[in-house]
């Protein structure tokens, strides 16, 4: 029987390895954010903040 493969991701944060699921989902969301914000820079683009 085949089974499914487990995905986990981690991230790196003050030299700790860190379980992502494992933080709150505000925490994720901020990573989250800071991450399309490098992907986006790397690219020339840059966010615009809009007011909520």
């Amino acid at each position: 029987m085949n089974k499914m493969p487990v995905i986990e991701n981690y991230i790196e944060i003050n030299g700790k390895t860190i379980l992502i699921d494992s933080l709150p989902k505000e925490k994720r969301e901020e990573i989250a954010e800071v991450l399309q914000d490098k992907f986006m820079e790397s690219m020339g683009y840059q966010r615009i903040k809009t007011l909520k």
